[in-house]
């Protein structure tokens, strides 16, 4: 999902609208201090709805009377203050401006595809009145005298339905986009704004997909107010809520997973290796949680631990062998849980782009077992092949064994089945979904001929993410479609932005989400500035100062806390 819209100037044959003489003849400036008129960053209770579809779910918040900062408001000593002018703040950042062309064009690309699809304008809460002639023409006509040079506009709620399902629909590394019409629940939270509250949506996004009958329950979540092109809005630095931490061992390598080295590193320099929440029962620092990250739009920098993080947890049984027709049993013998594994892949490094200004999303949908297999047998992430290996075939002399050798190629399948069987008796036994290759292949050949159907053109998709990874020699070939990229409308981004590119000695706020009163805006608690890593794992006791937070009483946290360096 880290494709791009690219827009020119000409070509979008966009039509020719009529103007409504009485509503816009005073034009921009009269329009814009109109009594009544709402803004990208108002919106009020009456702008929320719930769509028609009744398996669908729609949310949308009330935002602040606030205005998004912009970037000179944020930047001292021309750069960012928060983050280097690093490759991926230059590609988070620095991209065409807002073009009315490009907006009306979007626009009528969606009445297009509402015309042509009834279950998407269902769903998005579109009425029949909404996507009369006139009705169409009034609203382009608004948003192109609302569209200027270094302003945002306005994306109405039934708008934002559209534009994050369309989003959904043309992601060309997603095999569950079937899923983007039904089952799924999309919220706008406008007033979402500030680090801490930013963290606590993600909290309450992932409680809503796990409290769902069957979870989990899609979600998708659109954050605070549109940010224009050469702005850096509110973003998560951590690419999902639950992730585990990786440790470097003294003697080379690592334990625990080893693509959240860097995260894991930087976390404790911060004096917030407190935060990070050990599994007991597990072989030690093999599941260990890592804090969220998130920089609000004031610029601010917090570190949360999630609450109750075992809740979102499941634990994998031991493999066994493929022969043995058993999947799951008594693990007592083994010694040690094999392993757990959160529940819900939560994505929270996501924007959605519409017609160039960007949001804060986050995204959450289920996992596909050969996704997780994966991870336990990379050799660059847990690298856990000889340690299942062992487990189902027992001790074998390396020696004896190479690449090349057929039996080594045979007892690696046999290791990929195992996993994968283990996987799905995990989720299974604590009834949480999962997808496989087989149910996600068909699903995906369905949701491709609807597409074909509706819209007269196959959707994007990259043949590369959405065929299967591992077992290919044993499984059905992926559903093959040609790729075509997305080139119009909106379109669901990656930030490349992460703490590799945070400032050095940036301040950090550490906050305990557990402790805030959930009515109470959110405030931070310690602030801390990064330091050399000295002896991992060792507890220290600090009294630490925090001029930035008020006195004792303003502050609901325990700024004294021990921390980890």
């Amino acid at each position: 999902m880290t494709q791009q819209n690219v827009h020119t100037d000409a070509g979008f044959g966009v039509p020719s609208f009529e103007t409504d003489a009485q509503a816009f003849a005073t034009g921009r400036e009269a329009y814009a201090a109109r009594d009544g008129y709402r803004g990208s960053e108002t919106y009020s209770d009456a702008d929320s709805f719930e769509a028609s579809a009744p398996t669908v779910a729609v949310v949308t918040g009330a935002a602040r009377a606030t205005t998004t900062s912009t970037m000179s408001d944020r930047t001292t000593g021309g750069g960012h203050p928060v983050f280097r002018p690093t490759t991926a703040f230059q590609h988070d950042t620095e991209r065409p401006g807002i073009d009315p062309t490009r907006v009306a064009a979007d626009w009528q690309l969606m009445y297009e595809w509402l015309e042509r699809d009834a279950e998407m304008a269902s769903v998005c809460g579109f009425s029949a009145e909404d996507l009369s002639y006139s009705a169409r023409s009034a609203r382009v006509n608004e948003l192109m005298l609302e569209v200027g040079p270094g302003r945002t506009f306005t994306v109405l709620p039934n708008e934002m339905q559209f534009w994050v399902r369309y989003s959904w629909i043309n992601s060309d590394r997603c095999s569950g986009r079937q899923h983007a019409l039904q089952q799924a629940v999309i919220q706008y939270r406008p007033e979402v704004r500030g680090a801490v509250d930013m963290l606590r949506a993600a909290v309450d996004h992932a409680n809503m997909a796990m409290n769902a009958p069957v979870p989990p329950q899609t979600v998708i979540t659109v954050l605070g107010g549109p940010v224009a092109p050469g702005e850096l809005g509110p973003m998560f630095v951590t690419e999902q809520m639950l992730r585990a931490a990786g440790y470097h061992q003294a003697e080379g390598g690592w334990s625990g997973d080893g693509g959240y080295l860097d995260v894991t590193d930087w976390v404790r320099q911060q004096g917030g290796g407190h935060l990070i929440q050990s599994m007991p029962g597990y072989r030690p620092g093999s599941f260990d949680v890592l804090p969220m990250l998130a920089m609000g739009e004031d610029g601010e920098l917090v570190m949360a631990r999630v609450p109750n993080a075992e809740r979102y947890l499941i634990d994998i049984p031991w493999p066994r062998h493929p022969e043995t027709n058993t999947t799951a049993g008594d693990d007592s013998g083994y010694g040690e849980p094999f392993a757990c594994w959160p529940a819900i892949p939560l994505q929270t490094n996501f924007d959605i782009d519409i017609a160039g200004q960007r949001y804060c999303t986050i995204f959450n949908g289920w996992y596909v077992d050969e996704e997780l297999a994966t991870n336990f047998l990379d050799p660059r992430r847990y690298d856990w092949a000889d340690r299942i290996g062992e487990a189902i075939h027992g001790p074998v002399d390396a020696q004896m064994l190479s690449r090349t050798d057929k039996f080594d190629e045979y007892r690696m399948a046999q290791i990929e089945i195992a996993t994968l069987r283990a996987i799905r008796a995990g989720f299974k036994s604590n009834r949480m979904k999962i997808n496989n290759l087989s149910a996600s292949q068909s699903g995906f050949a369905k949701f491709c001929q609807r597409h074909l159907a509706t819209h007269g053109e196959m959707p994007p998709n990259d043949t590369g993410w959405t065929s299967n990874r591992i077992g290919s020699r044993f499984r059905f070939p992926s559903h093959p479609v040609p790729h075509k990229a997305q080139e119009r409308g909106a379109v669901l981004v990656k930030h490349w932005l992460t703490v590799k590119s945070l400032r050095p000695n940036v301040p950090v706020h550490i906050v305990d989400l557990e402790a805030l009163e959930p009515s109470r805006p959110g405030r931070h608690a310690a602030v801390t500035m990064a330091e050399p890593i000295t002896q991992p794992n060792r507890f220290v006791t600090s009294d630490w100062s925090d001029e930035a937070a008020p006195e004792r009483g303003g502050c609901p946290v325990n700024h004294g806390a021990r921390r980890t360096v």
